[in-house]
């Protein structure tokens, strides 16, 4: 009888990844300037992976099924990034309508 030990094919942590001089350390796609929330918001919003792949042409499904990944591991600290992008946008916002 032998064993065989199972090995991933592809670990998330591969494909996941964070630098300090990246997109401000948040945590994106090795070799992209894409950040997980990114594609979390866009899912979140309802786009499908075929739609979030048409967005970002750069990205294989499996990179964006990755991203997805890590958003469902680590959704507490995705979606506080999620929420300052949105200040960020109503904050830039503010102006223009003001001069409307």
């Amino acid at each position: 009888m032998s064993e065989t030990a199972e090995v991933p094919a592809t670990e998330l942590g591969s494909m996941i990844v964070c630098a300090p001089d990246i997109i401000g350390g948040k945590p994106h796609i090795r070799g992209h300037r894409v950040g997980v929330h990114r594609v979390a918001g866009w899912w979140k919003r309802g786009m499908g992976i075929e739609e979030i792949a048409e967005e970002l042409p750069t990205l294989s499904a499996a990179e964006i099924f990755a991203a997805l990944a890590y958003y469902h591991l680590n959704k507490a600290e995705i979606d506080v990034y999620l929420e300052e992008e949105r200040a960020l946008c109503r904050q830039l916002e503010r102006p223009q309508s003001a001069n409307a």
